[in-house]
């Protein structure tokens, strides 16, 4: 009988990306930390659990490049072998390489030839780094031809880099290995251009160098080493001989050469060498406690319990049993409300989801742009619908490279300002009332409001000499395709991240605000709902119509008395709370809805949302329930105000108020 071995793909995929999540954080702790034991058995055990799952299952790639890694781990951990920094660099990009490798198998396409030749190239580097004679090297050595063959070109390169040429993450050594691999190259360093130690500085380069290469390796594809160099150095190429022989074959080198680039072009950016899409791939799938099962097992009894008592209460019936139907009834909400709490508990994920991903981004964006930064996070065990987690990737991923990019300085900036070289960037998690806070905070530059006022009149967002607040100015930067930057880069510069986060954390029923001192640094704070499924709401009366208003809002229900309510010439109403004076909205007015009461009649329940407080008028309070909500837009239109739907027993549609709009309209 045959076994069909695709139902337990689904299993192996998801046990395979969190093992590599968890083996790249690792990787990250081992570069920071030092040699490390059980970090490096960890780090072996991730990628053996990938080589034999994938084996057993048919995948062969994935065995085949795995079984390769796992020999260079084991001589690391064996101790033949160190963990340097290039070391690390390349174990991540092979690391990079089987994610890669899974998301095609989990998609049923091969791999394509460009990411074929990488993997190999980057198994091939770690093999000659680990000081490895393995089948990998022996096959990717045996198609180079022999440095000394003959009909080799004699060619004569005069590299004279600019000081700052650190300062963009190039290193002429690397270079010079990438030539040595096209052939037989000698080097010779000119010492002319070095000062005296008084003006030395450490961070220039004043050396050049003449380099004279002997390859069969066309004109193309030398140069092509300087390629990311090219605007930060002088370059002079000469042909001192070109025998006419036939050039040697050598196009896998050049592609190989090509993917080495592009797979450097990646770290530059700050991104993986993967999609970005691989970002999502937790979403598939939850592991679930073993309590948390036990629990729903046992609520799934009681409620059997409860069924077979009100069958036979049915079935049995009398007015003198009607205290035991009553108590049932009672038993039956309690269990069911029992059952609600912990199927949501299983939905629920801790927000490390989301942060731990920012470690490896926030250390390739350091070593590519020579900023230093200390990443803390804290708090990242509480908890988040999985519905949230996936769309919260998003927002965050544009607020944390925001930071990253405007907030934080160079080092020799923040020295020259008396901070530390090493900036801070923090990311704290955090429940409060029956939402969650996200804190992105640095210490870096904070907003530069004459920039943004200068954009903001370029855009034509603000009259040219017009002076808005600090708080007027901080909504700018949340304007579609508005940017402070000079030019684009891989972060950022093109005007579409903010904007986005906005519209996203909308869509979820949040907000953000901003808080920012010139030189200090800046502080994003995140509000959400702790889940989009279902949340507790008040039921309020407004006219024929019945809102619910989500009760994590609601500070207080008032019943006015005269006098409270004031109007203000040309800019609405007050509400009067205890000597504090709030923004005052009458609900049907609002929301268009006829016969509503007035003030003298009706109730105010004061919100509070975005950091602001709003006073509500409705006409009654109805009603406390947990609402199952269901989207509006999704089923009709987009309705201003409204967040959502629920169905009511009898049927009848009740809307979902938007208190976060609400609070905005009082505030525009």
């Amino acid at each position: 009988m045959s076994v069909d071995l695709k139902r337990f793909h689904a299993t192996f995929f998801a046990e395979s990306y969190k093992g590599l999540d968890r083996m790249e954080a690792d990787l990250l702790r081992l570069e920071r930390d030092g040699p490390d034991e059980e970090l490096l058995n960890s780090i072996f055990r991730a990628v053996h659990s990938v080589k034999g799952s994938g084996g057993s299952l048919g995948f062969r790639e994935i065995a085949e490049f795995s079984h390769e890694l796992e020999s260079v781990l084991d001589e690391i951990r064996k101790g033949r072998s160190s963990v340097t920094p290039r070391t690390s660099e390349l174990l991540l990009s092979a690391l990079d390489c089987l994610r890669s490798l899974l998301r095609d198998a989990e998609r049923e396409r091969s791999p394509d030839e460009a990411r074929r030749t990488l993997m190999k190239d980057v198994l091939s580097e770690l093999v000659e780094e680990a000081g490895l004679a393995t089948s990998k090297a022996a096959a990717v050595s045996t198609s180079r031809e022999p440095a000394h063959a003959p009909g080799k070109r004699h060619i004569r390169i005069s590299f004279r880099p600019y000081p700052r040429i650190f300062y963009s993450g190039n290193d002429p050594l690397r270079l010079f290995r990438a030539l040595a691999e096209l052939g037989e190259l000698n080097v010779k360093a000119d010492l002319d251009g070095l000062p005296d130690l008084r003006h030395f500085d450490p961070e220039c380069c004043y050396l050049t160098w003449t380099l004279e290469l002997r390859t069969d390796a066309p004109r193309e594809q030398v140069l092509d080493a300087f390629e990311w160099v090219k605007d930060e150095c002088k370059l002079d190429y000469t042909e001192l001989d070109a025998p006419a022989v036939p050039e040697a074959d050598s196009g896998l080198r050049l592609q190989r050469r090509k993917l080495e680039r592009r797979q450097q072009d990646r770290r530059v950016s700050g991104r993986r060498a993967v999609d970005l899409e691989t970002q999502e791939q937790f979403a598939t799938s939850i592991h679930v406690s073993i309590e948390k099962v036990d629990k729903l097992v046992n609520l799934v009894g009681e409620l059997v319990i409860n069924r077979t008592i009100l069958r036979d209460l049915a079935e049995n019936f009398s007015m003198n049993r009607l205290e035991q139907l009553t108590a049932a009834l009672a038993q039956l909400e309690r269990n069911t409300r029992d059952l609600q709490e912990s199927v949501m508990a299983v939905r629920m994920l801790p927000v490390s989801f989301v942060f731990g991903r920012f470690t490896r981004l926030v250390r390739d964006f350091c070593q590519s742009s020579g900023k230093r930064v200390d990443l803390q996070i804290s708090g990242e065990q509480s908890e988040l619908d999985k519905t949230v987690i996936e769309k919260l990737v998003d927002p965050l991923t544009h607020l944390v490279r925001n930071a990253l990019d405007h907030g934080v300085e160079m080092p020799e900036v923040r020295r020259a300002a008396g901070k530390p070289e090493t900036a801070t960037l923090a990311l704290h998690a955090q429940h409060k009332g029956g939402s969650i806070e996200i804190h992105i905070r640095d210490d870096g530059q904070g907003l530069n409001f004459d920039k943004i006022r200068a954009r903001a009149v370029e855009r034509g967002l603000i009259a040219a000499g017009s002076e808005p607040d600090e708080a007027a100015l901080t909504e700018m930067i949340f304007a579609p395709s508005f940017s402070t930057s000079d030019s684009v880069s891989d972060l950022s510069g093109r005007g579409v991240g903010l904007d986005v986060v906005r519209r996203n954390l909308a869509s979820l029923g949040g907000n953000v605000d901003v808080i920012s001192r010139r030189g200090e640094g800046a502080t994003f704070v995140l509000r959400l709902p702790l889940t989009l499924a279902i949340l507790d709401g008040m039921s309020v009366g407004v006219g024929p119509e019945t809102y619910i208003i989500p009760l994590s809002f609601i500070i207080e229900c008032i019943q006015p008395e005269p006098g409270q309510a004031k109007s203000i010439s040309g800019r609405g109403a007050v509400f009067e709370v205890r000597g504090e004076y709030v923004p005052f909205i009458e609900l049907g007015r609002l929301l268009n809805t006829g016969g509503a009461a007035g003030v003298d009649s009706g109730i105010v329940v004061v919100l509070e949302a975005e950091g602001k407080k709003v006073a509500v008028l409705v006409d009654s309070l109805l009603s406390q329930d947990q609402v199952v909500i269901k989207s509006l837009e999704a089923n009709y239109r987009k309705v201003p105000y409204i967040a959502g739907a629920m169905i009511m027993g009898e049927g009848k549609v009740v809307l979902i108020l938007d208190v976060n709009a609400v609070v905005r309209s009082v505030r525009d």
